[in-house]
Formats: structure tokens, C-alpha cells, sequence
């Protein structure tokens, strides 16, 4: 199999997706976070091909494109690398998040290579850090820069389900369950650094075998999140409608982290923020969230 290739459905759906390329006024936006402390965020892409139907992303203000358009659109931000390049100077001894509010490896990257040229700058930062979050196997294209990153790089892969049916419920136009598992462990292999995602917790066929087959991938580690939805979000009843309401219990993301747990034994460290109820009907936040912003982070296992 190819790991690189696009899903049966994509290319239909880039037939349809409208690109909007933009040159971006700002490329680094300030993050502190108080357990990672990584110092900005970088998102090459406004707008996501993947258009999961949970992503919290969606209403942010946009002055043309409504909740309703997400998915259908991406602003590929042409400039980015040259942006970065030349504020480099903020970045000594700082980590770079890549990215929050988009996914860096997206099917235009393909074409545009926005996120590759950005990590080649990163790379001539040498007291950079870079955390990489991903669902897609084309991070596999770029492989062999990722490793000249050492241990400078740390990749964090989202596989928020075992099941690749919820999966195509939930993420119907972003990359396979199997294919998430094979790009996992290609890039362990390879020597970097890679912690998987379960988050936002979907519905989980096996808990148990989730965890063991995360273990055997290869992955450093994983953390377990819960799901942020908006208020009056529609994504609520696609919950109810297919029986998946459970997610959003607290004591089912529980047994979930109890089985990765298990599976991620002492003596690796296990970091325990505090955990919290996701409501069903949590209210938008006003400004941008990080990934890790101290009141949703969630609880991780591994180093």
C-alpha cells in the first residue's frame, strides 16, 4: 500500500474544495502553555480539506466563510516560510506548535509544500523545538527532514478511534484508521519521536486492544483527550443519532485512559493534569485555544 496516496473520496473532494491562497500578514502567534512552555504556534494553512465534523475551529470569526463551510475551503498562506525566515529571531530557544488550528499535513500540502519549506527553516533554528500534530500519513513525505531534526522534533499523531467505521462517520474526508496506524510506525521506526493522540475521544471499539496496538506501534507515548463541542453545536446529534453520547462522559474517557495506562507501564512517567467534564454543550470561547491551553489539556501517559 501506498501510504502517500490520497483516500478513494479525496480527489472528488479537492475537485470541490475552494483554494483561496492569501499572502498572511503574521505567520507566529504567541502560545505559552505551562507545562509544555512552547513559545508560538504556526499554521502554513487557514482552513482544513479534512473538515472533521467536531472540529472547534469551525465558527471562529471568519469574515467569508461560515461553521457551515468547514471542510470546503483552505487558504494556503503563501508567504509563511518567508515570513518565518524572516522573523526568525524570536525563536532562540523556543518551541514552534505546528499546527492549531489547521492540520500541516492537509492534501494541499501535496501541491504546496507550505508546511515542508517551514520546517526547513525551523531546521537552520537550531535551538528550536518543533511540535508537529497530525492524522495524516503525507507527513511521510517529509521523513528524511524530520530526522535531521533529532531529538528536536516530536510528532503527535491523531487517532482519536479504533474504528475506522466511526471514523468515516466523524472524519469522512481525512486519512484511514489503518493508514494513521502504518505512518505511526514508519516514523518510530525511522527514530522519531511520537506520541498518539486519542483526542477528541471518539467511540472506541476495544479499549484494551486500542492501547496494546498503540504500544505496539511503536509510540513514545499517548494522551487520552476529551471532545470541546460549541454551543448549539450539530455535532451533538450525530453523537446521539449513531449512540456515541457516551464520549462525552467523563467516566468513559476514564476507562479509556485506565487501558492506555496499562498498556504505557511504570517506569515511564505518567502526567496526570487535572481532568474535567466535557459539557455538551460547552460555550465558544472568545479568542483562538491552543491544543495543550491549561484548562483543556488532557491527561497523558507516557514520556
Amino acid at each position: 500500500m501506498n501510504l502517500l496516496s490520497l483516500p478513494l473520496a479525496l480527489p472528488q473532494l479537492l475537485k470541490d474544495l475552494r483554494v483561496e491562497p492569501e499572502e498572511a500578514r503574521s505567520i507566529l502567534r504567541p502560545q505559552k502553555d505551562e507545562r509544555y512552555g512552547f513559545g508560538f504556534a504556526l499554521s502554513p494553512y487557514r482552513g482544513c480539506a479534512h473538515g472533521c465534523s467536531y472540529c472547534y475551529v469551525r465558527e471562529y470569526p471568519n469574515a467569508l466563510h461560515g461553521p457551515e463551510d468547514w471542510g470546503g475551503w483552505v487558504a494556503p498562506k503563501l508567504n509563511a516560510p518567508e515570513l518565518l525566515w524572516s522573523q526568525r529571531h524570536r525563536l532562540h530557544e523556543a518551541r514552534v506548535f505546528l499546527a492549531s488550528a489547521t492540520d500541516p499535513y492537509q492534501p494541499l500540502e501535496r501541491e504546496y509544500r507550505l508546511t515542508r519549506r517551514c520546517l526547513e527553516v525551523l531546521l537552520l533554528c537550531r535551538s528550536t523545538e518543533v511540535l508537529l500534530h497530525t492524522r495524516s500519513p503525507l507527513i511521510l513525505q517529509d521523513l528524511d527532514l524530520l530526522r535531521a531534526f533529532g531529538d528536536r522534533v516530536t510528532v503527535g499523531f491523531s487517532i482519536p478511534t479504533d474504528d475506522d467505521t466511526v471514523r468515516q462517520v466523524v472524519e469522512p474526508h481525512a486519512p484511514t484508521i489503518p493508514g494513521r496506524w502504518a505512518a505511526v510506525e514508519r516514523l518510530a521506526k525511522a527514530g522519531i519521536a511520537v506520541n498518539l493522540a486519542v483526542t477528541p475521544l471518539m467511540a472506541v471499539h476495544d479499549s484494551q486492544a486500542f492501547a496494546r496496538r498503540a504500544r505496539a506501534s511503536g509510540a513514545a507515548g499517548a494522551w487520552v483527550g476529551g471532545l470541546r463541542l460549541l454551543k448549539r453545536d450539530p455535532f451533538y446529534r450525530v453523537l446521539a443519532d449513531h449512540g456515541w453520547l457516551k464520549v462525552l462522559d467523563h467516566d468513559y474517557a476514564e476507562g479509556i485512559r485506565a487501558a492506555f495506562r496499562a498498556a504505557f507501564p511504570a517506569p515511564r512517567r505518567i502526567r496526570e493534569p487535572r481532568a474535567e467534564r466535557v459539557s455538551a454543550v460547552a460555550p465558544m470561547l472568545a479568542r483562538q485555544p491552543g491544543l495543550f491551553d491549561a484548562d483543556v489539556l488532557p491527561p497523558l501517559v507516557g514520556d
